[in-house]
């Protein structure tokens, strides 16, 4: 019998999630003129894309329980569910990931539900 890696799945599953919900990067972003400069370069791909691409090595990172997507102040984010705020964790996670900030959330271990 094929065993699944748990995180794996919900890596795979979120992923998913993420590209179906994902608006247009045209729709979220500021008019040119509102935005500083620092603020107006633009990520090459879609986040959902970026999710896809860097979901099973951010979960391959001990205390790492989920990457979604999410969105603050009206900007995607990146954003990494850990079972807790440690340093041992959080040294090993990136700022920004190809153009989107990275956000930590403390979530705790997730576990399969059984039906």
């Amino acid at each position: 019998m094929r065993t699944w890696n748990p995180h794996a799945v919900v890596a795979a599953a979120l992923a998913l999630v993420a590209a179906g919900c994902q608006q247009r990067a045209a729709e979220l972003a500021p008019s040119p003129s509102s935005t500083p400069a620092s603020e107006q370069a633009a990520p090459d791909q879609s986040l959902s894309l970026v999710i896809a691409r860097n979901a099973t090595t951010l979960m391959g990172i001990p205390g790492v329980v989920g990457v979604y997507e999410g969105e603050t102040a009206g900007k995607s984010v990146l954003r990494v569910m850990v079972v807790a705020r440690a340093d041992s964790i959080l040294s090993k996670l990136p700022r920004t990931l190809e153009g989107y900030e990275v956000e930590i959330e403390v979530g705790g271990p997730v576990q399969p539900m059984n039906h």
